[in-house]
């Protein structure tokens, strides 16, 4: 059997090919893949910004039906509507032993060094597949990985109750943790993004507040917009040299930052230490989703989040040029969904 894949063939290469349907191991299950969604780093892939094996299939924001399951596996059926989490470590280097499987020397996992969900089916880990509820719909479901990754960062970020935060950016991980820092009781919730058209959607997930981050003034709005008081929190969710920059210039004493957007590894920012060692600035990275996916499948069950408004644009599997293209150009674009499923 063969099926139709979103193949990487090197920079600015990648093709839809008709490739060999995957067998799986005793301890894999084969999905059929519903959605697939674009995510930044499959961007920095194309450009040749992120390491990934040629000749591999991208794709790693998934979600789909059990097609097979393999002899050793108990806990899943076929039929059951799963999403998979893309981390593959292996449980050998001294990263795992010690549990920290993000720094694994073999990952990042599937869709960068194993074939990804850009196909009709895909084969994976069982340990790695979670039930998804009935109430949750496929292309909701699909967002389970980039949703465990925010809770990471809100993990790291070590963020309380009543605190303030000022959120850098208005994508889908932007508006992802303007609902988390919600559901946290943080107040007020601050966003600085480029797109004035998202401000109503950003106050109904919880933003008390929308800046447009291209305002020369903005530093002087952030301030404003929390009473001129101590701001707690800063996630910047863009990756971008402004928005890092950005991020600092907006910090006051005690500041936690968290970079979580993911930037080119050219680039660089302008850092001034002794602001950092006089303000107390704790600048902390975000990487991956270790040990989250649990709770990122239990806030989607219990309907606790909105993910499917942060959907904009939705590609068939043959048009995902086209989606690779919007992803970059358009600016009013939130999250870029590929139905693969006929």
């Amino acid at each position: 059997m063969v099926m139709r894949a979103f193949v990487f063939g090197g920079k600015h290469n990648c093709s839809l090919q008709s490739v060999p349907v995957p067998t799986i191991n005793s301890d894999e299950v084969l999905i059929q893949v519903s959605h697939c969604g674009i995510c930044g780093t499959d961007i920095h892939i194309d450009d040749g910004e992120f390491f990934c094996k040629e000749n591999l299939i991208l794709g790693h924001e998934f979600s789909g039906y059990v097609a097979e399951v393999g002899a050793d596996v108990k806990h899943l059926k076929v039929g059951d509507r799963v999403v998979g989490d893309p981390m593959t470590p292996c449980f050998q280097c001294t990263y795992c032993q010690s549990g920290q499987m993000n720094y694994c020397v073999e990952l990042p996992g599937i869709g960068v060094n194993l074939d990804g969900a850009f196909a009709e089916y895909i084969a994976v880990p069982a340990s790695n597949v979670h039930v998804i509820g009935d109430n949750v719909s496929m292309e909701e479901a699909a967002m389970a990985e980039p949703l465990s990754c925010a809770i990471r960062g809100m993990d790291l970020l070590k963020c309380k109750s009543g605190e303030s935060v000022v959120i850098i950016g208005d994508g889908t991980i932007g508006l992802m943790m303007v609902q988390l820092c919600k559901l946290a009781g943080l107040a007020p919730i601050v966003l600085v993004g480029a797109k004035p058209s998202v401000a109503p959607l950003a106050t109904r997930l919880g933003a008390d507040g929308f800046l447009d981050g291209r305002d020369e003034n903005i530093v002087e709005r952030v301030r404003a917009a929390v009473g001129f008081k101590q701001i707690n929190n800063v996630i910047e969710a863009v990756g971008a040299k402004t928005t890092l920059e950005l991020s600092l210039e907006v910090a006051t004493f005690g500041s936690k930052i968290l970079w979580f957007g993911v930037p080119s590894p050219e680039t660089r920012i302008s850092v001034v230490p002794n602001e950092v060692f006089t303000k107390e600035l704790m600048i902390q990275g975000s990487l991956m989703n270790p040990h989250t996916m649990t709770r990122a499948v239990a806030l989607l069950n219990e309907g606790r989040l909105d993910l499917e408004s942060l959907i904009t644009h939705t590609f068939t599997l043959e048009e995902l040029p086209e989606a690779f293209e919007c992803y970059r150009n358009n600016p009013e674009r939130i999250k870029v969904m590929i139905k693969i499923m006929r």
